[in-house]
């Protein structure tokens, strides 16, 4: 019994050593500083996030934080689905913290299986595919 112990963490602590998730071309750190989008970064990276997008279908939610960061707000739905939003552009959300703002957002659902779905936007990306 002892010995399959001894494997089982060895094996948790060398799946604890991996590096973050990471999409070639895609500047997460820059990403992640600009909370919320108020900083106007993202809205700059927004052409380069709807380049990675579907890049992101299929991943498991912890590799979209790692990606993306901690995401701006969330919504539960039925079925066990879940959205993560993404602010691209500053608005009222910068002041009001609880509350969503009319600014645009990209919204990654999640499946049942904790796994990206979709990918849509509040109102589209200029230039976005």
């Amino acid at each position: 019994m002892k010995p399959y112990f001894f494997y089982t963490l060895f094996l948790i602590m060398l799946m604890g050593c991996a590096d973050p998730a990471r999409i070639a071309g895609f500047d997460s750190e820059k990403w992640q500083q600009d909370r919320k989008g108020c900083q106007g970064q993202r809205s700059a990276m927004a052409n380069d996030f709807d380049t990675i997008r579907r890049e992101l279908y299929g991943r498991p939610e912890a590799e979209v934080k790692d990606i993306l960061g901690k995401p701006d707000a969330e919504q539960l739905m039925r079925r066990g689905q879940r959205v993560f939003i993404y602010y691209l552009e500053p608005g009222s959300h910068c002041n009001e913290r609880n509350k969503l703002s009319e600014a645009n957002r990209a919204e990654v659902r999640f499946n049942a299986l904790s796994k990206v779905s979709e990918i849509t936007y509040l109102r589209p990306v200029p230039g976005s595919k």
